[in-house]
């Protein structure tokens, strides 16, 4: 169940750089002209994909109930979930005009879903992969419904406890998922780093047989550089417009003016980590910082080879260092002088 498989025309999983899905959620507030921007410096950044949400009903917010959320220089805000879902939510005509850019700027999409209506929509505009929210891991009825469209299926699960992960989980094969990429979400500001746990990320795909990413909501990217080396298939994290600050969730959003530098880093730690082991053609050079074995002294016909009689010395001009557990205690066949490099013929080979 953990093979490779495609997001639209972005491979994702073992074999494959990690796919990066640079998130708009609703950060844009329903500013259109700012979605539309964002997506255009998304694709022009060389990310192949579009991440969003499909947030367009109010009323998915109950009039009671609050939440809190994390503001730089303010600490933690308490305000109703609706009040919150007011600011966020967007038409879906609106979000067809972005999809629509996506798809013209040739980025495949990945959409959290919330109900069933954003569902249909989704599917109307042929999206690529379907996302469980966080929020929605324990919501049976939409994991069973997103599983049974057949599309890649990704899982968040922050604050989610390992019981409710693994329910979930097994609701998406019931429903007839086979395509999924489990997102370890560590929490966000102001958690402390201790509390990140990345190397649950890896363990969850292990665990579930499925592809694994992070979903990021650290203040900085050494997080996702660090779950590229620990084997991310996929790398999730908020894009914000570089002047927005004060509302929920941008605390962890990257302004879109560092997404570049971010795609150049990620491929930069992806290429170092390499191949589990070193190669080399048969024919390689030796290497010219290895040693070799050089007479100590004027040196008779006849001496025997000794520690106190040889020395090591770099570049090798005749015999490595590495030889030297087969001609200890050989007899030379010919006088060599202080410094001279000792060769194979220099050794009585006892004929």
């Amino acid at each position: 169940m953990n093979q490779p498989f495609n997001i639209g025309r972005t491979a994702v999983g073992p074999g494959h750089p990690p796919a990066f899905f640079p998130d708009i959620d609703v950060y844009f507030k329903a500013d259109l002209g700012l979605a539309l921007d964002l997506v255009a410096r998304i694709a022009a950044s060389g990310a192949t994909v579009l991440k969003g949400a499909i947030i367009h009903d109010v009323t998915l917010a109950a009039p009671h109930g609050d939440t809190q959320y994390f503001v730089p220089g303010r600490g933690m805000v308490q305000e109703s979930y609706r009040a919150v879902l007011e600011r966020h939510v967007v038409r879906l005509s609106d979000l067809e005009v972005i999809m629509t850019a996506a798809r013209d700027a040739g980025l495949d999409l990945v959409m959290s879903i919330y109900d069933d209506e954003g569902l249909a929509f989704a599917r109307d505009m042929q999206v690529d992969a379907v996302k469980v929210a966080s929020s929605n891991i324990v919501h049976a009825p939409l994991i069973r419904s997103l599983s049974a469209t057949g599309l890649p299926l990704i899982i968040d699960t922050g604050r989610s406890s390992m019981d409710e992960i693994a329910r979930a989980v097994g609701w998406a094969r019931a429903a007839g998922a086979e395509k999924m990429l489990i997102q370890h979400s560590p929490p966000g500001p102001p958690a402390a780093v201790s509390a990140f746990n990345l190397r649950m990320m890896a363990a969850l795909g292990k665990t579930h047989a499925t592809l694994c990413g992070l979903s990021d909501h650290d203040q900085g990217t050494e997080s996702v550089l660090t779950a590229v080396a620990l084997g991310a298939h996929a790398l999730e994290k908020g894009i914000r417009a570089d002047a927005a600050h004060g509302d929920i969730d941008l605390a962890h959003a990257l302004p879109i003016s560092q997404l570049p530098e971010l795609l150049q880093r990620i491929e930069r730690v992806y290429q170092s980590l390499g191949d589990s082991q070193r190669s080399f053609p048969a024919d390689r050079p030796r290497p010219p910082d290895r040693m070799g074995l050089v007479a100590n002294a004027d040196l008779p016909t006849g001496t025997a080879l000794s520690r106190a009689k040889v020395r090591f010395s770099f570049p090798a001009a005749g015999l490595g260092v590495e030889m030297w557990d087969s001609v200890e205690g050989r007899r030379l066949a010919r006088p060599l002088t202080a410094g001279q490099p000792i060769v194979a013929d220099d050794i009585d080979d006892g004929s």
